[in-house]
């Protein structure tokens, strides 16, 4: 019985919106129904917490905020994946020659080390790159030879 009471009152209450609605001027018709919108919808959640049937909104709320962890994790690999299927920019050099002209300073930014790194740095950084960017696991042979010779140039002495 007090289902439909409340249904008949919801309904009455959106024909007397309506109404209101259609007397209002153009100009002030978008912004009283973006006010309409918001008092539905805070009457419609304290309908449901009355009735006790808004459980499944604090189990939505829980998903989206879950998701939007992990779309903040995955927000930090964006430069990387920029870089990866970005525009390849044209050179003027052939790669070989490119490759053989590497700095230390390169290198160490490829690797995300400093340059002047130990041996045991410049290994662990090369073999993080090297799990997230082998070609079996779906990076590029050109990316794997570029971390290797950025090892390779900061692995020797200078």
């Amino acid at each position: 019985m007090i289902y439909s009471l409340l249904a008949v009152a919801g309904v009455g209450w959106l024909v007397y919106l309506y109404k209101r609605w259609r007397k209002k001027p153009e100009s002030e018709r978008i912004a009283f129904a973006k006010q309409s919108l918001l008092w539905i919808s805070i009457a419609a959640l304290l309908v449901l917490v009355v009735a006790g049937r808004a459980h499944w909104i604090m189990a939505v709320l829980a998903a989206v905020l879950a998701i939007l962890g992990r779309l903040v994790q995955i927000a930090q690999y964006i430069p990387l994946f920029k870089e990866m299927f970005g525009e390849k920019k044209p050179t003027s050099a052939p790669p070989a020659a490119k490759q053989s002209q590497m700095t230390r300073a390169e290198a160490a930014d490829i690797l995300g080390i400093d340059a002047n790194a130990t041996e045991d740095d410049i290994r662990l950084a090369h073999k993080k790159l090297m799990q997230k960017l082998h070609p079996d696991r779906g990076g590029s042979d050109a990316l794997a030879k570029q971390i290797n010779q950025a090892k390779d140039v900061l692995s020797k002495k200078s």
